[in-house]
């Protein structure tokens, strides 16, 4: 020890009187080497910023002294001997140590401590200033500045110094003041916990000046005459029941165009101004409990309770510990006061401290001290104390008096006075616990991420406390007016006497402020107002960061929620309804054009759509028996030129312009030609003979009735039968394997015409069948053919259907003859008739039925059916028409197929042959 200090010593000595020699200059210089020193250092800090290398080696080059210097453990350590006279090689450690020329900067920053010979060349007391980013800037603009400095206080003080820190620093933990050099960044060291911060998810929109509303000219309207488009038919075309009533009842309708009733005028294009009867604004301060607010000095530092007393909330002098609730400003939970009135005061409030268990009366002394006391002393001092001498106005300047006499609110440092005052200037602020404008986003001035996502919605342009249009008409929209005018709404700008007491410079807030206000489409007071506060902490946030800017900060979001709470008083809105007339005018939307009535009383048309009254320009009126289309007068149904007509009936121009019927009847924009008369009396089975079929019986259908199937047990086949020396065609019935109870089948003819008061007789042809071809088959059951004037739902049923008797071919009558005559007539309103204009129509059905042989077949052809009218029907003049009812039997439907076209089993003219052999020998079916 004693040998280190005599080296020590030795090399103090030479470095005093100058004698460089006696160091071994030799030696390179050495940087960055690891090792254990032999020698004490002889100065050392743990400031967090000297345990930057850079920064011990900047403090290192600030001293004559200092030859190396090392970062052990976090603590800057100076050497009077270079490293390679206080290292040695038979000791291992971790530390680093350099030579002092090893230094890459002389700047020192973020340095706590004091100055030995450099007085400041300027001093600044203002808020904004005393923080990094305000002193800083106020160095830079200094021409002759090469360091800062700031004061860890509340009231602190940014000092400017024309010496960079190398020339006379020293470093002091105890010192309140932190100094940077002009380059300085703000942060070089972990000095504590820094201010909470979060990036706001939804961003501040871009807001650009929207372009003025433009109007086509004026167009004079004029009459439609331009061809209407061709009907489209939506469906076949119904022909009428009766002809005759047709022609006799058949009209249409044309006519010219009629002329225009009145003119009209053009739509106004330069829009309706703001509304002016609108709600009351409310006030930022409401007297009563439930409208608590903080109490903001000239600085908009938040007040707060002392012992019995009020004043400036306090920069900590040492960094909080995480988590301290000072390092989230923008969420910090500030003092609260409200406004009470006392009994038999009218003209001043008491302001109590809502802070403690009891309330607590804000009340001056005799001697202009504030101090809290337990209950009000009305307007007069009681015990040398009154408290009833406080007013807030709207905006939230609170102001004093008592006695006659006015006074100032001043603080300094952590004190706060009452001076009497000819013309006070009213510097504290109430800022209200709930700003109405912006309410659960600004609480406690919250980060404004969740303002930006609850605010900037759009807002509806003739509700709220701010509509841009009046509620009459409806569905006004704000546009952008011709000749606008940017910038009258500014909030900076026309609120001075509120904006020159702000220690904070928020003009791009501003700039965003009176962008917004002057939009016409978008965003309405209130959204803006949230956009306005949103910029404002914003920019707190991003101009503080550090713990030792606590106060700055506070103050800073602050004063950001007590001028979005001016913003959202009649101040604001008066800027705002200033800036909307300057920008904007109300258009209708929906109708889309202006007009106005005779009596200036506004109202919404769309003069280009289909508005009788307002066709093609306001007020314009087309005549009586015409439409507006399109935004001109033109015909109520279809036009052809100047002609008004219906193209559904008009002969001459049927379902398009100049289609020309004849004769000239026109039916649903088809032409028609009507067949008037009496039903004409006809053979009305078709394909009597069955000698159309191939590939299917033409008109004839066929089916089985429960218990037999069709092509299996049942068929039915074209066929030749041979009889009497002729061959005529026919269907063959077959009916085979029959059960005990026999099968049963239909054919049927549809829609067989008759016609009304005439009797018909039907007859037909059957024959009976044991050969085919040259091949004699089995046909040993009698089978029976009844006719019906309907298909019946079971074979021996009638369903209300007229009957004929039931006719007998089979083994026990095996002839071919021609059977009937059935003699019937029909009538409309009948089972079974329908009526299309004079003529009925039945579904002519034959049923069949062949049994008596079990397990054998029957066999037979059907041709030559007829139906001839055969005269007159002749009415009972007895019997009233009216009183006939006709009712069908509610017999169930249980034919198993639905009556198709049948289709033989058979090719192309391949047609059987059929006769009936006298002497054929019977047998049983296989």
């Amino acid at each position: 020890m004693r040998l280190n200090t005599f080296l020590a010593l030795a090399a103090s000595l030479c470095l005093a009187s100058g004698q460089e020699d006696a160091l071994d200059k030799r030696a390179p210089k050495s940087c960055g080497i690891k090792g254990n020193r032999i020698l004490q250092s002889y100065f050392s800090t743990s400031q967090p910023s000297y345990a930057v290398p850079a920064q011990c080696g900047a403090l290192c080059a600030s001293k004559p002294l200092c030859q190396s210097y090392a970062v052990e453990e976090g603590t800057c350590r100076l050497y009077l001997l270079p490293v390679n006279k206080i290292l040695t090689n038979s000791m291992g450690g971790n530390n680093v140590f350099y030579d002092k020329a090893c230094s890459t900067s002389n700047d020192m920053c973020q340095v706590i401590g004091f100055r030995l010979t450099s007085p400041a060349i300027f001093t600044s007391g203002a808020l904004a200033d005393n923080n990094f980013k305000g002193c800083s800037q106020l160095c830079k603009n200094t021409i002759s500045c090469r360091s800062f400095s700031i004061e860890l206080a509340t009231g602190g003080k940014c000092r400017l110094y024309n010496k960079a820190l190398t020339k006379d620093f020293t470093p002091d933990m105890k010192s309140l003041n932190i100094y940077w050099d002009i380059n300085c960044p703000r942060d070089v060291g972990e000095e504590g916990p820094t201010l909470g911060s979060s990036a706001s998810t939804t961003a501040v929109p871009t807001l650009t000046t929207e372009e003025a509303a433009t109007f086509p000219p004026p167009e004079t309207p004029t009459p439609l005459v331009t061809d209407s488009p061709p009907y489209i038919p939506s469906g076949p075309q119904v022909e009428p029941d009766d002809d005759d009533i047709f022609i006799s009842t058949y009209t249409y309708e044309q006519f010219e165009l009629p002329t225009v009733v009145a003119a009209g005028s053009p739509p106004v294009t330069t829009g309706i101004a703001q509304p002016t009867a609108i709600p009351t604004a409310p006030c930022m301060v409401q007297p009563g409990p439930q409208a608590q607010f903080s109490v903001l000095n000239e600085n908009f530092i938040p007040m707060v309770s002392r012992t019995s007393s009020i004043g400036p909330m306090l920069q900590p002098t040492k960094a909080p510990a995480a988590g301290d609730p000072l390092l989230s400003p923008a969420t910090l939970v500030l003092p609260g006061f409200y406004l009470q009135q006392p009994a038999g005061v009218t003209d001043a409030y008491d302001m109590v401290y809502a802070g403690s268990s009891t309330p607590q009366f804000v009340a001056m002394t005799n001697t202009g001290n504030i101090v809290l006391v337990g209950a009000s002393t009305g307007t007069k001092f009681v015990n040398n104390r009154v408290t009833s001498i406080f007013n807030v106005d709207c905006f939230g300047v609170i102001s004093i008096s008592q006695g006659g006499n006015k006074y100032t609110w001043n603080t300094d440092g952590d004190t706060s006075k009452l001076v009497k005052a000819a013309n006070p200037p009213n510097n504290m602020k109430a800022l209200p616990k709930n700003i109405p404008e912006v309410q659960e986003a600004l609480k406690h001035r919250r980060r404004n991420k969740e303002l930006a996502e609850r605010l900037l919605a759009k807002r509806s342009y003739s509700d709220g406390p701010a509509p841009k249009c009046p509620a009459s008409p409806p569905a006004l929209v704000a546009r952008t007016k011709q000749g606008y005018q940017l910038g009258e709404g500014n909030f900076c700008e026309s609120l001075s006497e509120y904006w020159s007491i702000s220690p904070f410079d928020f003009e791009g807030s501003c700039a965003v402020q009176s962008l917004c206000y002057d939009q016409c489409e978008n965003y309405g007071w209130q959204s803006c107002n949230g956009i306005f506060g949103t910029m404002m902490i914003l920019s707190c946030l991003d101009a503080f960061e550090s713990w030792w800017e606590v106060i700055p900060a506070v103050a800073c979001a602050a004063q950001a929620g007590y001028f979005t709470g001016v913003a959202a008083t009649r101040k604001g809105r008066d800027l705002f309804y200033k800036a909307q007339g300057a920008m904007c005018r109300c258009f209708c939307s929906s109708p889309p054009d202006t007009c106005v009535f005779s009596n200036g009383d506004f109202y919404c048309a769309d003069i280009h759509g289909g508005d009788d009254a307002n066709c093609g320009n306001c007020g314009r009126q087309c005549g009586p028996n015409s439409k507006c289309r399109k935004g001109e007068c033109g015909c109520p149904i279809d036009q052809c030129g100047k002609t008004c007509l219906d193209f559904r009936n008009n002969p001459n121009n049927c379902g398009k312009c100049g289609n020309v019927c004849d004769p000239a009847y026109c039916l649903d924009g088809r032409c028609y030609k009507p067949q008037p008369g009496d039903c004409i009396p006809e053979q009305a089975v078709t394909n009597n003979n069955f000698a159309i079929r191939n590939p299917s019986f033409v008109n004839w259908t066929m089916a089985a009735y429960p218990g037999c199937t069709l092509n299996d047990n049942i068929k039915f086949s074209a066929t030749n039968y041979v009889a009497n020396g002729n061959r005529d065609p026919a269907v063959l019935v077959e009916m085979s394997n029959l059960p005990g109870q026999g099968c049963e089948a239909a054919v049927v003819q549809k829609q067989v015409k008759m016609c009304p008061g005439l009797k018909y007789e039907l007859t037909f042809a059957m024959g009976y069948v044991n050969k085919v071809g040259d091949s004699q088959v089995v046909s040993n059951a009698d089978c029976t053919v009844r006719w019906l004037t309907g298909t019946p739902g079971s074979w021996n049923a009638n369903d209300n259907f007229q009957s004929s008797d039931s006719y007998n071919i089979g083994i026990s009558n095996p002839n071919y003859k021609t059977f009937g005559p059935w003699k019937l007539h029909v009538a409309e309103g009948e089972p079974g008739v329908t009526k299309v204009k004079k003529n009925l129509f039945v579904d002519l059905t034959a049923v069949i039925h062949c049994g008596n042989a079990n397990g054998g077949a029957g066999r037979f052809v059907i041709r030559d059916v007829q139906m001839q009218p055969v005269g007159s029907v002749k009415r009972d003049a007895t019997i009233d028409a009216g009183k006939i009812v006709w009712e069908r039997d509610s017999a169930p439907t249980n034919m198993t197929q639905e009556l198709e076209p049948y289709v033989p089993a058979q090719k192309t003219g391949d047609v059987l042959i059929t006769s009936y052999a006298a002497k054929a020998a019977k047998r049983q079916e296989a």
